[in-house]
């Protein structure tokens, strides 16, 4: 984590931001990811700030290569939010089914780590799915899932191109921390979190209504 005293970066199209008094320049290499500069501002009454927190831009706007990198970096947040998505509503049809409850997902309308404790309790139980249902789990555990999603859909990226993949992160009663990965690691985050969603649902065997969209023939 880079921390700067006295600086912190002003959105606005004039240069230096109005009412900061400090203005900088700065080349920064946060860990695992390319060298690149900034042009800082701040007003005088910040003793520090941390990079974190910055509010980054472009002078000028985003340009053409700005906008490409978005395009790839939003195609993977989204597909990990989709993936994400899949996991938890596996999980709330796992919770209904081995309670034998016939209710909708809105009895079962919990966070990621409640329908996480449910399903450890199911596992315990004399169930013929415990024994498959608890390596399930710990697989999931064992590949970080929960905090591979909240990495991604839980953070304030870095949207611009030259800088690396980067998120910053903000957990409770912590300082800021930024998060600097790559594409391929995304599409790794992508791959397993959709492979943990089609693990739980395989658990309900043929005891959970399905649907097929027909084959296309052209």
């Amino acid at each position: 984590m880079d921390v700067l005293s006295g600086q912190n970066l002003g959105m606005s199209d004039d240069w230096p931001a109005p009412g900061h008094t400090f203005s900088y320049q700065m080349s920064t290499h946060l860990d695992g990811g390319p060298s690149f500069d900034l042009d800082i501002t701040a007003p005088s009454a910040r003793p520090s700030v941390d990079i974190s927190t910055f509010r980054v831009g472009r002078h000028g706007g985003p340009d053409g290569a700005d906008l490409a990198f978005r395009e790839r970096l939003y195609g993977l947040i989204g597909a990990i939010v989709v993936a994400g998505g899949h996991v938890e509503a596996a999980m709330k049809r796992l919770v209904l089914l081995l309670r034998d409850d016939q209710g909708g997902f809105s009895l079962v309308d919990k966070t990621w780590s409640d329908l996480h404790k449910l399903l450890v309790a199911q596992s315990r139980r004399s169930l013929p799915q415990a024994t498959a249902l608890a390596v399930t789990l710990e697989w999931g555990e064992a590949n970080e899932l929960k905090r591979r999603r909240d990495d991604a859909v839980h953070a304030s990226w870095w949207n611009w191109d030259g800088v690396g993949v980067i998120r910053s992160r903000f957990f409770r009663k912590q300082d800021g921390a930024n998060i600097v990965c790559t594409f391929e690691d995304l599409e790794e985050d992508t791959k397993l979190l959709f492979e943990y969603a089609e693990r739980l649902d395989l658990l309900l065997g043929a005891d959970w209504p399905q649907a097929r969209l027909p084959r296309r023939t052209s």
